[in-house]
């Protein structure tokens, strides 16, 4: 609070940041004052009415592993390291999110710091415009989150994971079968394809096809490998794994090293409904062109339902397509800097938007909130931030 009236006195404006996983480092600025909250660190779970409170700065991945102690669930983010704040803010896409929604969606009541200097309390009843709005704003949020007010869930009885690893050469039957498949991949699936030319760290160029699997019952459990098993493709596969379970904490270090640290980085995503045939040759252009590992390209089944909460995330498809470029010295930026953004800018009119996280507003713009919730957010902006203390995204569309 003193920090805000400080800032207001000296016509600065203000950025906050949960962890510093950004990849557009939306949070540094010119003429501004950065709140780091990673020291709002602790958290509160109460395993009888199914709820926990944790500040910004809590790890999801620290939060995961304490709540699976419980045999509770919460759809945290897949990558060590990154805090909740922005995570939640932004939308949230984690562990059984097809499922559960996306990890916003489980946020029942925000703490936060207005623009004024008043500390409130947000949900469904109370300051409904700032809950409204904090559901999606991500970095272009007009409050300091302290405090999220969390829903959570038993954990899935049945855990597991399969894996089918290929060779670029069957690039085109990957995909196909992918594109084919992912309307009927069950809800407990969290279906994704990795391209990196360094497979697995060890087999060079290919295309690894993941499962994660989060069921609830044995049915369930058994519905959701069969897309894996009868695989028409599987054949193909240098490797194919049974179901297993590694654990949440070997998802956790399996994840990250697709994202080491001490990185350079860039980064662009877009969702799409577009056909195959319009989207192949981009892939294998992608492909030709993809920077050395770790770089890669996210492919993620969606296929999402009604989004039936209110709340100004409201932008998502059928299938999401991010690219990851990452390089360890700064000479290489020149050559590697712009391929994401370039990639995605020859595959625009395929989109129908992104989603804030793995994005480069810095870079190019494009929609992350429909048009209708754009306006409501910055309508609710004019009253809550009149002065336009804290900082917006990189850039935006126009509101039309």
């Amino acid at each position: 609070m003193a920090t805000l009236t400080y800032a207001r006195a000296t016509r600065q404006k203000i950025t906050v940041c949960s962890g510093g996983h950004s990849f557009s480092a939306n949070h540094l600025r010119d003429n501004s004052m950065l709140i780091l909250m990673k020291g709002f660190n602790s958290y509160e779970i109460n395993a009888d009415t199914l709820t926990a409170k944790a500040g910004p700065g809590v790890g999801g991945s620290v939060l995961m592993l304490e709540l699976y102690k419980h045999n509770l669930f919460f759809p945290a983010g897949h990558c060590k390291g990154v805090c909740i704040g922005g995570y939640l803010l932004q939308g949230g896409y984690g562990w059984n999110g097809r499922k559960l929604g996306i990890a916003c969606q489980s946020v029942i009541g925000l703490d936060i710091i207005t623009a004024d200097g008043e500390l409130v309390h947000a949900n469904a009843e109370q300051n409904s415009d700032l809950f409204w709005a904090a559901r999606g704003a991500g970095p272009g949020f007009f409050g300091i989150v302290i405090c999220f007010h969390l829903k959570l869930y038993p954990i899935p009885k049945y855990r597991a994971i399969i894996a089918h690893d290929f060779y670029m050469n069957h690039l085109e039957d990957v995909y196909t079968w992918a594109y084919e498949v992912g309307p009927v991949i069950p809800k407990a699936v969290e279906f994704q394809m990795i391209m990196s030319n360094n497979m697995l760290n060890l087999l060079g160029p290919g295309i690894e096809a993941i499962a994660p699997i989060f069921a609830d019952t044995k049915d369930e459990y058994e519905e959701a490998m069969a897309f894996m098993k009868n695989s028409p493709i599987k054949s193909k596969a240098v490797i194919a794994t049974p179901a297993f379970n590694p654990g949440i904490d070997m998802l956790y270090k399996t994840t990250m090293t697709h994202y080491p640290e001490e990185q350079y980085w860039g980064v662009d995503n877009m969702w799409t409904h577009a056909p195959l045939n319009d989207l192949m040759p981009f892939i294998k252009e992608i492909a030709r062109t993809l920077p050395p590992e770790p770089s890669h390209f996210l492919w993620l089944n969606w296929h999402p339902g009604h989004l039936s909460t209110d709340m100004a995330y409201s932008n998502e498809d059928n299938t999401y397509l991010a690219l990851y470029s990452t390089w360890k010295n700064a000479e290489d930026t020149p050559t590697y800097g712009d391929w994401a953004a370039n990639m995605m800018r020859q595959m625009a009119h395929l989109s129908t938007g992104i989603q804030l996280a793995d994005e480069g507003l810095h870079q190019r713009t494009a929609p992350f909130l429909s048009n209708s919730h754009l306006k409501k957010l910055q309508e609710i902006r004019a009253q809550r931030d009149p002065h336009g203390l804290f900082y917006e995204w990189h850039s935006r569309p126009v509101i039309k």
